[in-house]
């Protein structure tokens, strides 16, 4: 079975198209992890502190990372967090762009980072419920089989598991909340969208909780109309509609990095089954994974990781 080679961690890695919109920084390498052992069948192979997995699925080789943090000793369920690379960009990329090693560490949970397919050359995610219109990829079945993988090897909390993505692979989380929502607790769309189709036949069976963090000044995925799907608050209004909200509310971020604007938190909460709604309009920022660091007003991964883990399915 042949495996990607893992891309040196202390290199900077410029985003790719919709995955980002800016250089990464370099990070310093976190000490491996204890992880289970790798036999000749397994479908993992350790590449320092990550695992890289295959998994056959729809006849194609599928591959995954996944990061076990160091504090992991199988006596406890595990929460999970899926996180998805951009439109073009990588599993790699995404490592280092919407890095949650850190808190992978702090707070215990196990980060798994999938591979999109390709599409005319490009790697993607199917995000839309007409699997035929953007391509044959079933990636929900792809997520949802990795998912079983995992839970073959770690003590996985069924009831703590999210999904998290960037641009298209926001758009991925989206679509898994419509068609995985018995598996996925919650999840989070930085600069992604829902297509109409998805709005349409979304499919979702159970109250979920959504987080959208997005900027007005988004080129790519416009603040106002998405990719034609809708305004991002006409899609956190779908989600609320959804989950039955009945209080709404707004206040303003602070601005961290003073230069004279910040954004707006929209909050929809009194939701079916303890739900909530939210949305990070940042304003003026553009197609990109916010960090402090970078000079943006909030950190995208700390936010994420705050809202998701409120959530138990």
């Amino acid at each position: 079975m042949k495996y990607q080679s893992l891309l040196i961690f202390a290199l900077s890695l410029t985003a790719v198209a919709c995955g980002g919109g800016s250089k990464a920084t370099a990070i310093a390498p976190i000490a491996s992890p204890a992880v289970a052992p790798i036999t000749k069948e397994d479908s993992c192979i350790e590449l320092g502190a990550l695992l890289e997995c295959a998994l056959e699925h729809q006849g194609v080789e599928r591959t995954f990372k996944i990061y076990a943090p160091s504090s992991l000793d199988g006596t406890t369920a595990v929460k999970v967090l899926f996180n998805f690379h951009g439109y073009g960009s990588s599993a790699d990329e995404q490592l280092l762009y919407g890095d949650f090693r850190d808190l992978s560490e702090q707070e215990g949970f196990l980060l798994v980072v999938p591979q999109g397919s390709l599409l005319d050359g490009d790697t993607h995610w199917n995000s839309d419920s007409d699997l035929e219109s953007k391509s044959s990829a079933d990636d929900s079945g792809f997520v949802s089989k990795i998912l079983d993988a995992i839970s073959e090897r770690y003590d996985v909390e069924p009831s703590g598991v999210y999904a998290v993505g960037m641009s298209n692979g926001g758009a991925m989380s989206l679509y898994l909340a419509c068609s995985l929502s018995q598996r996925i607790t919650a999840v989070a769309s930085v600069t992604g969208f829902m297509s109409a189709n998805l709005l349409s036949d979304c499919g979702v069976t159970t109250p979920t909780s959504v987080l959208f963090i997005h900027g007005t000044a988004d080129k790519v995925v416009s603040w106002d109309n998405g990719l034609g799907g809708g305004s991002i608050l006409s899609l956190a209004a779908f989600w609320a509609s959804h989950n039955r909200c009945s209080d709404s509310s707004t206040e303003r971020l602070e601005d961290y990095n003073g230069d004279g604007v910040s954004g707006v938190l929209h909050k929809y909460s009194a939701c079916s089954a303890g739900t909530q709604v939210q949305v990070y309009e940042i304003t003026d920022m553009g197609h990109v994974w916010p960090e402090k660091r970078r000079g943006d007003d909030i950190n995208g991964a700390e936010v994420v990781w705050t809202f998701l883990t409120r959530f138990q399915g």
